[in-house]
């Protein structure tokens, strides 16, 4: 499948995570490896583990032909077939049975490579940008993350003031703000 970022915004109970399920399996029936390269985005760690179970359980499903997943392999037909899939990564073409095998293939490579199955909240996936950006900064692997903006503001404040020096520029600014701010 082509790489684009595709974004699914809807109400509780439209069918979000059956069309991001259906989609994400889609990509692993033409390539049963594509999880390595996919990224699916939740807000919540309850939706998070729900998107895992049921790709998971819907892999399975296909693979066995089960009557419960069939919604699942006939949305991912329909997926491909807009897309303009014919055939897998391996040249084969896109039969029912090859889907179904194909299904099984991924299942077993997710389970045996969990950790790059990456479907994630937006706070873990942002944290994990941040200390990838953290790292190539080389600002060590002790970094923290803090979300507590005045504790931030504090220690700023704080670290700025002990850095001063009595003859400075900076330290005539905050000379100067502390006389208007009493002045005021």
């Amino acid at each position: 499948m082509n790489s684009r970022l595709v974004i699914y915004k809807a109400s509780a109970g439209s069918g979000k995570t059956f069309t991001l399920a259906a989609n994400y399996i889609s990509h692993l029936l033409v390539n049963p490896e594509a999880y390595r390269h996919l990224l699916a985005v939740t807000f919540t760690n309850k939706a998070t583990g729900e998107m895992k179970e049921r790709i998971l359980s819907q892999l399975y499903g296909i693979s066995q032909e089960l009557k419960e997943s069939e919604g699942y392999l006939a949305k991912a037909q329909e997926l491909l077939s807009e897309a303009g899939f014919k055939e897998d990564v391996s040249h084969q073409p896109l039969t029912e049975k090859t889907l179904r095998n194909n299904a099984g293939k991924a299942l077993t490579s997710i389970l045996h490579n969990y950790s790059a199955f990456r479907i994630e909240t937006i706070d873990s996936f942002m944290l994990s940008i941040l200390r990838g950006l953290a790292k190539e900064l080389e600002l060590g692997q002790g970094m923290e993350i803090e979300l507590d903006t005045k504790r931030v503001d504090r220690e700023g404040v704080h670290d700025l003031i002990e850095g001063l020096k009595l003859d400075s520029k900076e330290m005539d600014a905050v000379i100067n703000y502390i006389k208007d701010t009493i002045d005021n």
